[in-house]
């Protein structure tokens, strides 16, 4: 069975909105909107983007982030509704 996690975030500070994004990337996360990102994962690899998420924000107040981990069958019955949005940065909206 393949899983997508989704990881969504209310970050107030610009650069540690930043640096989260970053280290989504880096995990292999793509972004899906301007606060949420997700992607194909490995169980496992919730344990690491939530380490590595608390190691960023180890020092910092004022934020929300949430990770959910869901079957690939699960992500894929979602319902996107959207017109002419797109990301910013060149990132491309993720679809499983």
């Amino acid at each position: 069975m393949s899983y997508v996690a989704l990881v969504i975030y209310d970050i107030k500070d610009d650069r540690l909105r930043f640096e989260i994004a970053n280290f989504l990337r880096q995990v292999g996360l793509s972004r899906i909107q301007k606060s949420a990102f997700a992607g194909p994962i490995k169980p496992s690899l919730k344990s690491e983007i939530e380490a590595g998420i608390r190691r960023i924000v180890k020092e910092w107040g004022n934020y929300n982030i949430q990770i959910y981990v869901m079957t690939s069958a699960t992500y894929s019955n979602r319902t996107v509704i959207s017109s002419g949005y797109t990301i910013e940065d060149d990132d491309k909206i993720l679809l499983i």
